[in-house]
């Protein structure tokens, strides 16, 4: 049961913002149309946990903004949805714990901030994990019965169903991109260290999850690129972003870009669906000029391993000798992953092993392919490619720490070649 209902809107959230800045269509008209689409959604997915009541006020406020010729931003009315652990000041950001149900930050996480001082309206924050206590089960906007993937559910539900044209959510090990391949989304985990965190709830920073990063989701790789380029950068107060430019993804030459590709292994197989549309996906940037290296190991097994011992660490269940042995690990294993990315420029492999399961709790292996990033730090595109039982298929596109511009751009080149699913 798909729940996408596009109206007389621009299709893509980049004709969309070009509409609304030439006063095509006004900053009201389309709050109204993505209020009525996220409703509809919401009904199909339980993806919203609360809705901005102000939403539509600040919109009339900045149409008569631009009517009157005042600068507006360069997101101007455009709404976008923002997961429950980013804090939006005067909303409900609870984590999704009970215990938290009241709470109400006093200020906008920053990169919620740069958002909306660029013009950009909070419709509603999101509903975190597939079944959690306070908002109960998120379904997947394609079939009600299957999952929507985690702990960005709502937000993959929300942009995936056609009901937000921008998510702002985050990724440890896969919560970002999990629910963008299972509801069909386009996603973005930067660059560890290239989008401050400030205002995520539960606290996160460099050395308490240094695997944790800020990202957006939406319908198109250009629509990343423009809010990549909004959110990133220092805000001198979280101490792990680096003040490294932002590279111009269309600076990037296809042409030539060494191409690795990594499809699993014996332990960790994909369906044949999935391997043919990372297969295709090889396929498109070799027309277009790149040069396939060949096979770039990931040792999943490992990663996944390193992974469930950061995991118990963090519960407190590990002593000191462990905690030194997995951190000694962690450091081994991100140089051997900068050993087998030396030949390469990005790296193609599944975003998950199959399509969306039927749904049921998370498990550890469904972020088995999606590990080895949040391990080195690098950024990641994923990218719904193909379909299978009328369900998405998506790749992920892994660049070195630093190029999220070269992930983006060879994303956007495989995205060209996408048919409609």
């Amino acid at each position: 049961m798909a729940t996408h209902d596009r109206g007389e809107l621009p299709g893509n959230p980049t004709a969309l913002t070009a509409a609304l800045a030439t006063g095509a269509v006004s900053a009201v008209e389309v709050v109204t149309e993505y209020q009525r689409r996220l409703r509809l959604v919401d009904d199909a997915t339980n993806c919203v946990a609360a809705w901005n009541d102000g939403a539509l006020e600040v919109a009339a406020r900045l149409d008569r903004a631009l009517a009157n010729g005042e600068p507006v931003g360069r997101l101007h009315g455009v709404p976008f949805t923002v997961k429950d652990w980013v804090d939006v000041n005067g909303m409900p950001c609870s984590g999704g714990f009970v215990e938290c149900r009241d709470r109400i930050p006093a200020h906008d996480a920053t990169v919620v901030a740069r958002m909306r001082d660029q013009g950009a309206i909070v419709l509603a924050k999101t509903a975190v994990q597939v079944d959690s206590e306070l908002f109960g089960p998120v379904f997947n906007p394609h079939d009600g019965t299957r999952s929507p993937g985690g702990s960005s559910s709502g937000e993959g539900a929300a942009v995936g169903g056609g009901g937000s044209p921008i998510g702002i959510a985050s990724d440890s090990g896969g919560s970002i991109r999990l629910p963008a391949a299972w509801c069909g989304a386009v996603a973005l985990k930067p660059s560890a260290g290239r989008v401050p965190t400030t205002g995520h709830f539960p606290r996160v920073g460099e050395r308490s999850d240094g695997r944790t990063q800020i990202g957006p989701m939406s319908s198109n790789v250009a629509a990343l690129i423009e809010i990549l380029d909004v959110i990133a950068g220092p805000d001198e107060r979280d101490a792990g972003v680096a003040p490294v430019p932002f590279g111009d993804p269309s600076k990037v030459g296809i042409a030539g870009l060494r191409v690795g590709w990594s499809g699993g292994d014996a332990t960790w197989a994909t369906t044949p669906a999935v391997a043919q549309a990372l297969t295709g996906s090889i396929a498109v940037l070799e027309a277009r000029g790149a040069t396939i290296v060949g096979e770039v190991p990931h040792d999943f097994s490992n990663a996944l391993d390193i992974t469930q011992r950061y995991w118990k660490r963090a519960a407190g269940a590990s002593d000191n000798a462990e905690i030194e042995r997995q951190l000694m690990d962690w450091d081994r294993y991100g140089t051997r992953m900068l050993q087998a990315m030396r030949d390469v420029d990005v790296v193609l492999m599944p975003a998950t092993a199959d399509v969306a399961p039927h749904h049921r709790p998370m498990r550890a292996t469904d972020w088995v392919f999606m590990l080895p990033a949040s391990l080195t730090g690098s950024p990641v595109v994923v990218l719904p490619v193909a379909s299978d039982e009328g369900l998405p298929i998506a790749i992920q596109v892994v660049a070195h720490r630093w190029q999220d511009h070269v992930a983006l751009a060879a994303a956007q080149a495989v995205e060209g070649s996408v048919p409609a699913l």
